[in-house]
Order: structure tokens, then sequence, then C-alpha cells
């Protein structure tokens, strides 16, 4: 009972919050959940000349746990109060404010938080910040879209790590949040575990995600000289995220680029989407020798845009508004000189709406920079209007119209001379009309009449036209089922050649054709059809042929004969059989065959199945017959069989499949298949590809054994044995003995693989042939992955004499040891072991070493710390890794000499 009253208490606090909160100018308030809602009226404060300020209205919803949703934000209180006057919401008591800006959520903890509905700002008094890298802790809060700013602020990325005090953290007089995109503090000091230590003017921490973070890249070449590449990103307001691109070349004139990227979501009303891609990077350099002599070096700028807009304008008359959409795009940079897109801007523009009668569509299409010297690849409309009624029906009459006005410029058809000579393209108006018109009606019982009209016409103003009409009739009298008799008449005719090449028609000769269909069923399961079609403008010699078929379904017997004879020309075009008996019994016959006039008798094939009591044990042959040359071309064998016993403990199944090719007068005689053993856990198999000539083909013939487990397992292995097969001796030219096995548990894997060559009619020695271990391990404290593989070959493969070449490859080999007794590591220990090793002939080749690198990494979850140790390349690194800001190298020392990044930022490169 309690239960179904606040039900309906919730019910009518959220429909007179609807009435409430609904005039907070575009923001949507929900109330998901509260126990009681008050409304109360406040006498506005008497004012210094003796007037009074508006009376103001608040609402007040309270309850043990209030939750409100404001779009995506969401508010939990225990109080929360409304001011209509105001359009603000004010937390009474502890509260929490959960918002989404930029893709980045933040939560606000506090007392006293003041939400204003209409600008989206807020503030408040000892308000914890939180989100997914930091903590802020600041006396004073407020936020406007895009940006929080809190006075007197703690802030740090090791809040959530579960230590006190934290490692470390800065206290500020103003902190300014951009979430998404950074952190600036002003007047900061950075604390180690809670003690001051050093005093920073300004502190800027960035929090995009990795692919947009700040990038540079630092260059040395000989032709542009020194050159730097900065992508910088910023945001703008709430909705905008973007990059500013800066190009700096030494050597090019002129020497600095510029550029933006940027994507904005819903930035202003009617726009959805914008983004914006534009560079101009300085040309390279390159020279042109002129005909007096003298040379020319290229100057300027390239110009890279990308530029499209997408959104819904507000119209009343329309059902949904204007959708549109805007791309204006060019591409230079890259191009050679004589590219012919080089220095276009290709146009793009669509703008539709769907009114209650009728819709209207708006496109165009259109280039901008040099005059085309090649035909066109697109399409250019000039523009384009699309004007398309709603269908008509009247009764049984449908009728549905479009009309398309445009002016276009497009590759010329080759097909029309005039078109050809204006040039590779033409430009003209074109009108084109389509329509399509339909009757259906049933005259009488069993009676069904259709009639359609479908035309595409397109009138140019070069006075070309091209017509494109079908005209199709259709009665069908249907007596009962299976039983019916059909006439149709189909009329088609295209005439006219367009000027273009993207709406040619490549005229077919006109078309008027009536044709009867005849179904009869005289019993079930037995049918029988009939055709005929007659084109009153094609001679005799063109008639289609006609169709007669039977079908018989009726079990065990399941039967079908297509023949097409043309009895104009006297032929037999086409013939077919299909004819199985014993279905779903124990012994099946089938039989199919073709014939065509063209290719003459196909193949017959003769199939027989014994299939077992349970179903599961068959044995089948396929007799194929070649009908052309009376001889029988290939032979198929096939069984299957499951044990019926014991069938969970210890199962066994027989699969076996082997095709025989017999010997004719275009084919090579073959014999190629496979057999299948599997009982219980274990699979024998044995494959075979043969070629059944005297001399075989050693070359490709094959003959494989292989034993192993059931594929699935968590212990799979499998040893095999076989190769190249000559037959003409009666032997493997060159064995090889194959091992494969994995081992797979949670988080673990294990794969090892070996091949041994062994001695055959053409290979006399004994080898590994290849050999490899691959995998991870993990040991709780410790972890193991990487490969290794090792390979052979000779330069005449079976014989000792001729040239070795060895391969052992790391790929890499890696060990990884966890310190400290907690759940979570602090530190860990890698050694890495990197390595590509030949040897020729037992020759260690160059550079012939094993490369390991040592690494020391500590992990302070709100930052680490590492040490690389490589003795080989004789560089030891130190790198120090900090929320947002990557892994950077703060002291490196080399063969060439010692530098410290951090302290010399023209050395990094990211």
């Amino acid at each position: 009972m309690r239960a179904a009253k606040l039900g309906r208490w919730l019910l009518g606090l959220g429909v007179l919050a609807a009435g409430l909160l609904g005039t907070a100018q575009a923001r949507t308030v929900k109330i998901i959940s509260a126990d009681r809602l008050e409304l109360r009226k406040l006498t506005g404060d008497l004012l210094p000349d003796g007037t009074h300020a508006p009376d103001q209205e608040i609402v007040v919803i309270s309850g043990e746990k209030v939750e409100l949703h404001i779009d995506d934000d969401v508010i939990l209180a225990t109080r929360v109060e409304y001011n209509r006057t105001r359009r603000t919401l004010t937390i009474i008591g502890a509260g929490e404010y959960d918002t989404v800006q930029n893709g980045s959520s933040e939560v606000l903890k506090g007392s006293g938080l003041v939400v204003d509905l209409g600008s989206e700002a807020l503030t408040g008094e000892d308000v914890l910040i939180s989100d997914s890298q930091l903590e802020i802790l600041g006396e004073a809060v407020s936020r406007v879209p895009g940006q929080l700013t809190a006075s007197n602020s703690y802030f740090t990325a090791c809040a959530k790590c579960g230590r006190t005090p934290n490692d470390y953290a800065f206290r500020a007089k103003n902190v300014r949040l951009y979430p998404g995109d950074r952190l600036v503090a002003y007047d900061a000091t950075l604390l180690l575990a809670d003690v001051p230590v050093l005093f920073l003017p300004v502190v800027v921490l960035p929090l995009q995600d990795p692919d947009r973070q700040p990038k540079f890249n630092f260059g040395q070449s000989a032709v542009d000289g020194f050159t730097v590449q900065a992508d910088l990103p910023f945001v703008i307001g709430s909705s905008t995220l973007g990059t500013t691109l800066l190009r700096f070349y030494q050597n090019r004139s002129p020497f600095l680029g510029f550029g933006v990227d940027l994507k904005s979501y819903s930035p202003w009303p009617g726009v959805d989407r914008l983004n914006l891609y534009a560079l101009a990077s300085p040309r390279p350099l390159t020279t042109t020798t002129n005909s007096d002599g003298t040379t020319t070096t290229a100057s300027g700028y390239e110009i890279n845009l990308n530029f499209a807009v997408r959104g819904n304008l507000n119209y009343s008359p329309a059902l949904t508004g204007i959708d549109y959409n805007f791309s204006a795009v060019r591409t230079d940079i890259g191009r050679a000189d004589n590219d012919p897109a080089r220095g276009v801007t290709d146009v793009r523009g669509t703008a539709t709406a769907d009114f209650p009668d009728y819709s209207v569509a708006l496109n165009y299409a259109d280039r901008y920079g040099p005059d085309p010297t090649v035909a066109l690849p697109n399409v250019l409309a000039r523009p384009e209007v699309v004007f398309d009624p709603k269908p008509y029906r009247l009764g049984n009459f449908s009728a549905d119209f479009k009309v398309t006005v445009g002016n276009y410029t497009a590759a010329s058809n080759p097909l029309s001379r005039s078109a050809q000579a204006q040039g590779p393209n033409f430009s003209t108006l074109r009108l084109e009309e389509n329509h399509v018109l339909g009757f259906s009606a049933k005259p009488w019982q069993g009676a069904a009449f259709t009639l359609s009209n479908t035309f595409t016409g397109r009138y140019y103003l070069t006075g070309a036209r091209v017509v494109n009409l079908n005209v199709t009739a259709n009665l069908t009298q249907t007596f009962s089922a299976g039983n019916s008799v059909a006439l149709n008449y189909v009329y088609t005719r295209q005439e006219g050649t367009s000027p273009f090449a993207f709406d040619a028609v490549y005229i077919r000769p006109p078309s008027s054709t009536l044709s009867a269909a005849v179904n009869v069923t005289p019993t079930p399961g037995f049918s029988l059809s009939a055709s005929q079609g007659y084109d009153f403008f094609q001679p005799d010699s063109a008639q289609p042929a006609a169709n007669f078929g039977v079908q018989l379904q009726r079990d065990p017997v399941s039967a079908s004969i297509n023949l097409a004879p043309n009895f104009f020309t006297g032929n037999l075009e086409t013939a077919n059989l299909n004819a199985v008996v014993g279905q779903n019994r124990s012994f099946v016959l089938g039989l199919t065959a073709g014939y065509t006039l063209l290719g003459g008798p196909g193949i017959a094939s003769l199939s027989a199945d014994a299939i077992g009591g349970p179903r599961t044990n068959t044995f089948g042959v396929t007799l194929n017959y070649d009908l052309k040359q009376q001889l029988l071309s290939s032979v198929n064998l096939r069984a299957a069989a499951v044990a019926t016993r014991d069938t969970v403990l210890n199962p066994v199944s027989l699969t076996a499949n082997e095709t025989i090719v017999l010997q004719t007068p275009t084919q090579t005689p073959t014999l190629s298949g496979q057999a299948t053993l599997t009982t219980g856990s274990l699979q024998f198999k044995v494959m075979n590809a043969l070629t059944l000539v005297p001399a075989g083909n050693p070359l490709s013939d094959q003959i494989t054994f292989s034993v192993g487990s059931v594929a699935g397992a968590a212990l799979n292995w499998s040893v095999g044995y076989g190769g190249l097969y000559d037959i003409s001796r009666l032997g493997w030219t060159k064995p090889v003995v194959t091992a494969n096995i994995t081992a797979t548990r949670q988080g673990q894997q294990l794969r090892a693989q070996a091949s041994l060559n062994v001695p055959g009619l053409d290979q006399s020695i004994t080898e590994l042939g290849s050999a490899s271990i691959a995998g991870n391990y993990d040991l709780g404290r410790a972890f193991i992955s990487g490969g290794a593989y090792y390979t052979r070959t000779r330069s005449a493969t079976g014989t000792a004499t001729q040239s070795v070449t060895d391969t052992l490859t790391f790929q890499p080999l890696t060990v990884t040891v966890a310190l400290g007794n907690g759940p979570k590591p602090g530190a860990y220990i890698s050694g890495t072991l990197r390595s590509a090793l030949t040897w020729q002939d037992g020759v260690l080749q160059a550079p012939g070493r094993i490369e390991p690198i040592l690494l020391f990494t500590v992990d302070r979850c709100c930052w680490a710390f590492q040490v690389e140790i490589n003795p080989v390349d004789q560089r030891y690194r130190i790198g120090l890794s900090l929320p947002g800001g990557g892994t950077q190298p703060a002291f490196d020392v080399t063969s060439s000499g010692v530098s410290v990044p951090l302290l010399n930022p023209g050395t990094m490169g990211y």
C-alpha cells in the first residue's frame, strides 16, 4: 500500500516538476527520485527607492535521496531549491553535481552549490572537483561552460592511489580547469609528501587523450634544412576541440606554415556538427629550368582544406525543418605541379525539406580552380532542384511523379558527336521527369489484373532527349492451389542520346513481348508448368525459347525435369534433370544431368548413399560421367561412422573422403582426399594428393600422416610425417617429421613447434629444419613472454655438401619480475633480449650480437620512474612519466655524450 502511494506521489512530482522546471530555457530538468515537493512564494525585498523587488517563486525538492537530471548532468543531494524567478538550482547541505564537458566527466562535491540553468554557470564554496585524473579542493569554485575556476586550491593526481600523504600535490592561488583539455594553475607551490619544496608561477597539466596531446617533431634534411612540426591542442567553450598546426622549414620560401584541425559539436543553433582541417604549408624547394636557360625556384603555399558542416534549420512549414550539409575539399600537398587536381577545391552541398504533400531537395556541386583539361571524375550540379510529390492514390489507381531540374557540367558522352566536339566536358541544362503509374483490379473471382507504366524522360537545352519507357500488363487466373493461367505483356522502348557520360543510356532495340504461362497440379506432389513468349519486334530467329517443367515431390521420391525448346529455330536450348530416390530412407540414390545448346551434354552424376540406423553411419559413392566424351570422368567415395556404445567416455568416429579423377582427353588422372579417425581425445589423420600417371608429379604429389589431440583441448598437440611423394619410386623424396604443442591456461599460453628433415629418396641427411617456442607465462610475481625462432636452409636441400644458413631470432624475449609484497607491485625489473643471429656455414655473420636491455620501473600510480640499461649500444636512460604527459626522457647517456632532455626541449621528439 505504501509503495503504491509512493509511486503515485512520485508520478505527481514528475508531472508538477515538468511544469515548474520547463521554463529554464532549453535545458531539460527531470526529477528521477524525491520524497517531497513544496512550492513557496517569497515577497521581494524593500529597495532603497521604496519599491519592492519582484516576488520569487521557490520549489523545494527534498528527500532521503534526491536525484535530478539536467540534460546529461546529474545532481545528487537531500535538498534542492529551484528559484523559478532567477532560474537557479541551489543544493542545500552536502550534495554532488556530475557534469560532462568535451567528453570528460567531472564530479563536484560540496555544500551550497548554485547552478544557473540559463547560463549553465555554477558557484560554490569548499568544493571537491574530481575527474578521471585529478582531484581539486577549492575554497571557492565557479563554472562557466568549458571552464572551472577554483581559488586557494589544493590539487593532486595521487588522490585515487590510496596513500597518505600524497606523493606530490600542488597548492595554488588560482586554478582554471578546461575539462578534457588542460589545467592551468597560477602562483603554485609543489608539495612532496605535503611538504612545500618549490614555488612555480604557472603550472600547466595536459588532460587530453593521447591523440590530443601536444606533439613536436624536429628534423634536419639537406633540402629543407632545420624543420619543426608542432600540433598544439586547444578548446573553445564546451563543444569545440581543436589543434593549432605550425610548420617551420628553414630553406623554404616562405618558411612558416600554419593551420587548424577543429571539431565542433552543436556550436550554434541549427548546426549539429562542424569539422575544419586547413593547412597552408610552404611549397617544397623545386627548381625549374626555363627555355632561356634561367632557373625558377617554386615558392608560395600549398593548401589542404577539408571543411564539412551539417545540421537542421527550423522552418515551421516543413515537417522536420530543413536538413542540410555542406563540404569543401582541396588537397595540394603531395601533388605534382601538373596534377589536374592541384589547386582545385571541390564543393558539395545539399538541403532537403519534407512537407505534407511533397519534398524538395536543393543540391549543389562545383569546383573552383583552374579550368579542367581532362574529363571530370564527378558531376557538377550548379545547382540541381528535385521536386518529389507524395504518391497519389485513387481507388485502384496510383501515381508517383518526380521532377529534377539542373545545370550540369560533366564528362562528355563518347557516343554524342556534338558533345565530343566541345571537348572532354560538356555543360547544359537538363530537365528530368520520372513517373510510375499503376492500376490493379480483380475483375472476377480468382482473377488478378495489374497495369503499370514506368517512364523516365531527360530533356536537354541543346535539344537532345533520352526516353526510357516500360509498360507492363498482367492477367492471372487462379483456379485452385497450384493451378493457374497467366498472360503477361511487356513493352520497352529507349531512344535518344545524352550529351553526358554519367546518364548515358546504351540503346537497346524496342521490345513488345506477349507471354503466357500455365501451371497445373493434377495431384498433390505432382505439378506441370509451361510458358512461351513472343516478341513482335524480333524475327523468328531471335524469339525466346519455351519452358516446360515437371516436378514430383512424393516421399521418398523427389524429381524435376526442365526443358527449354525453341520452336521457332527447332533447337533445344537447355535441359536439366534432378532426381532423388529414397530421401529420409536408409538408402538414397541421386541423379543429375544437364544439356546446353552451346556446350552440349554436361556431366551426369549418379550417387548412392547408404545410411545406418542412427543416421550417423553413412557410406556413399558418386560417379561422374562425361556425356559428351562418353567417359567416366571421376569417382567420389565418402564414409562416416560413429560408435554407438560408450559414446561419452570413449567416443569413436571416422570420416573419409576420396576423389578419383580418371584419365580423359582433357584431364590428368589424380587421387586426392583425407581420412580422420577420432577415438577419445586422440585424432589420426591421413591426407593425399597424387597424380596417377607412371611418372607422377614429384614436385606437387604429397602424402602425410599425423596423430594428435582433438582441437579445442587445453593441451593440444600433434605429430606428423610426410611430404612430397614420388609414386614412380614409391617413396617420399624429402620427408619431414613435424611436431606441435600448445598449452593454454587462463592468462598463460605456451606454443612449441619443430620440423625434422629425415632421409628420403632425394634427401640423405637428418637435421633440424625449424623450431620455435613462444608464449607467455604468468607466475604471479613474475611474467615471461616472447618467442625464439630457428630455421635452417640449404642452397640444395637434402645434401650435406651445400651451403647452410642458420637463423636464430628472438622476438623479443622478456622476463618481468614484480617487487614488493602489496596487492599491486610498486616496482618491476624487466629483462629484454632482442637478436637476429645468422650463421653461414657455421660462421656468425655481422652484426651477430645479442642485445640485452634491462629496465627498472617504479610505479607509484600517479607517476612512474624508469631506468633503461643497454650495454651493447652503450645507452643509459632515465625517464619520468606523469598523468597526461606520457613518458619523458629526463637523463640520457649514449656513446656520443650526455644530454638532459627535460632541460633542453629542443632535443625532444614526439
